[in-house]
C-alpha cells in the first residue's frame, strides 16, 4: 500500500507522463491531492479553497485527468478510486521484470530506480517525485497569491527549499494566467547594491525585460523627484498599465540588502508603499509580492516602514522524520528505526543534506555504517557542504567567534544580533527566541574541534 501523499503523486506522475509525455499541472496535482486527502469533498468545494470556477474543474479539469489515467491504465478512474487504481498497478508493475523500464515504480513502495535517482542540487525541478510537500503552507501560498495585495514571505536558511516552494507558487500562478517575474538579489554587482539609482533602474529594467516590453525609463526618471518615487511612478505608469494580468513579482535573497541598511530602509518602505497602495488602487492590485529571505532583517526598520510585519510568513522547517522515511521509500533504501534515528539525530531533517545522503547510499550503494563512520571527518561525504562553511568562518573570524561560543554551551545562548542572524543564514544555528543553539550534531562534531 503506498502510505505518503508523495509516493501516490509520484506514481500518478510517472503513469501520466509514460502515457502522454507530458508532466501533470498543478491544478491536476491539486485535484490528485484532493482525491487522496478528501475523496467525497465535491468539486465546487475543492474550486471554492482554491480559488478556480467549480465548473471549469467539473467540467474540464477533472473528467480530462479521470480520462487521461483510464485510458493509461486501461479501466474506469475516479476520484473515488483513483488510490486503490494506482496502488494495484505498482503492485501489478512490481511483479513484472522489465529491466529498461527507467521509472519511479521499482517497487510498491514507489520508489525508483537507481538510473532515475536526481542529483540534489539547487531547486527542486517542478516534476520531481523527490519534492517533499509542505501541503498546508503551499496550500496557504496558492490561495494567497490569488488575491489582490497579496504579500507572501518565505523565510529560512539556505539549502532549506525556499526556491523550490516559490518556483511552485509561480507555477500555480501561471495556471490562472498571471504573469510573473523573479528577481535573484544574490545575483546583483555589489556596486549596484551599494546604490540606491543604480538599484532601482536596474530592478525596474530587469522587469521590464523579463514582460518582455521595451524600456522607457527615460520617459519616467526625474531626478527632481528622486530614484524612489521615478521607480514607483514608472511601475505604476507603466509596467502595471501595460500589462492586462496580475503580475506575480518574487524577489529572492533580499537579504543581501541588509548589508547596505541605508539602501535597504529607502527600498524596502518603498515596497511597503506599493502594497498599501494595492489595497485601494485597482492598478497596484495587480501587483503581488514574494519576498525570500534567508534570515531575519538585523537593521532597524521603523515598524511602519518594513514590509517584513505584513502579509503572510511561511517559515520553513526541516523535513520530519515521516517526510524522512518517505524519501527512503523513494530511494529504494532499507533502513532500520534505528538507522533512521541516527540519521535524524546527525542531520535533524536538514532537507538538502538528507537528500545528499539518501542519494549517496542509494547510487553508490554504500552501507549505511561506514557512511557514518566517517560522516564528520574531511573523508565522509558532507567535506564540501562542511569545507563551504569553514571557509567562511575562517574569512569572518567574528563569526567563527560566536559560533565557538555556541559549541562551548550547553544551553541556547544569546549573541550580538547580527552575528546571530548571520550564523541563521548560514544554517549553522537556530533561533530559540533570542538566544540560538547549533542545528545539529554533525555541525556540533565537525566545528567543534576546527573553530
Amino acid at each position: 500500500m503506498m502510505q505518503t501523499l508523495e509516493t501516490f503523486l509520484a506514481v500518478a506522475e510517472q503513469v501520466a507522463y509514460e502515457a502522454t509525455g507530458e508532466h501533470l499541472n498543478d491544478l491536476q496535482r491539486m485535484i490528485l491531492l484532493e482525491s487522496w486527502q478528501a475523496p467525497k469533498k465535491t468539486y465546487e468545494q475543492i474550486a471554492r479553497e482554491h480559488n478556480y470556477s467549480g465548473n471549469y474543474i467539473q467540467q474540464v479539469a477533472a473528467p480530462r485527468l479521470w480520462r487521461l489515467f483510464s485510458e493509461a491504465l486501461g479501466q474506469k478512474v475516479t476520484k473515488f478510486n483513483v488510490r486503490s487504481v494506482l496502488e494495484r498497478h505498482v503492485v501489478a508493475q512490481s511483479t513484472t521484470h522489465n529491466p529498461d523500464r527507467n521509472c519511479v515504480l521499482t517497487n510498491f513502495k514507489g520508489s525508483v530506480s537507481t538510473t532515475s535517482l536526481e542529483y540534489p542540487t539547487g531547486s527542486v525541478p517542478i516534476d520531481s517525485p523527490f519534492y517533499v510537500q509542505r501541503s498546508i503552507q503551499e496550500s496557504l501560498c496558492y490561495q494567497n497569491v490569488l488575491q489582490p495585495s497579496s504579500l507572501i514571505r518565505i523565510k529560512a536558511p539556505r539549502q532549506m527549499g525556499k526556491t523550490s516552494l516559490m518556483l511552485r507558487i509561480l507555477a500555480y500562478a501561471k495556471t490562472t494566467e498571471m504573469q510573473t517575474v523573479t528577481l535573484n538579489f544574490q545575483q546583483v554587482e555589489k556596486a549596484i547594491l551599494a546604490d540606491l539609482h543604480k538599484l532601482l533602474r536596474w530592478f525596474c529594467t530587469c522587469i521590464t525585460q523579463k514582460l518582455k516590453l521595451t524600456p522607457q525609463l527615460a520617459t519616467y526618471w526625474d531626478n527632481d523627484i528622486g530614484s524612489k518615487m521615478s521607480c514607483t511612478l514608472y511601475m505604476e505608469g507603466y509596467l502595471l498599465e501595460e500589462i492586462s494580468s496580475p503580475l506575480v513579482l518574487a524577489l529572492e535573497e533580499v537579504s543581501e540588502l541588509f548589508e547596505y541598511p541605508a539602501i535597504a530602509q529607502e527600498f524596502f518602505t518603498m515596497l511597503r508603499t506599493w502594497h498599501e497602495h494595492s489595497k485601494t488602487d485597482s492598478t497596484w492590485q495587480k501587483l503581488r509580492l514574494i519576498l525570500v529571505q534567508s534570515t531575519e532583517p538585523y537593521i532597524h526598520l521603523n515598524v511602519n516602514q518594513s514590509p517584513f510585519n505584513l502579509g503572510i510568513e511561511v517559515a520553513l522547517t526541516p523535513f520530519t522524520t515521516e517526510q524522512v522515511e518517505s524519501l527512503i521509500d523513494l530511494h529504494n533504501l532499507q533502513l532500520s528505526t534505528h538507522q533512521i534515528q541516527q540519521l535524524m539525530h546527525l542531520l535533524q531533517g536538514h532537507p538538502f543534506l538528507t537528500r545528499w545522503t539518501l542519494y549517496y547510499l542509494a547510487q553508490f550503494q554504500h552501507s549505511f555504517e561506514e557512511m557514518m563512520a566517517i560522516a564528520v571527518t574531511d573523508a565522509g561525504i558532507y567535506h564540501d557542504h562542511l569545507h563551504r562553511h569553514l571557509g567562511i568562518l575562517q574569512r569572518y573570524p567574528e563569526l567563527r567567534e560566536a559560533l565557538l561560543q555556541v559549541l562551548n554551551a550547553t544551553e541556547p545562548v544569546e549573541l550580538e544580533q547580527v552575528k546571530a542572524f548571520k550564523l541563521y543564514s548560514m544554517g549553522l544555528v537556530k533561533l530559540a527566541g533570542n538566544q540560538v543553539m547549533i542545528t545539529c550534531d554533525l555541525y556540533r562534531q565537525y566545528f567543534r574541534g576546527r573553530c
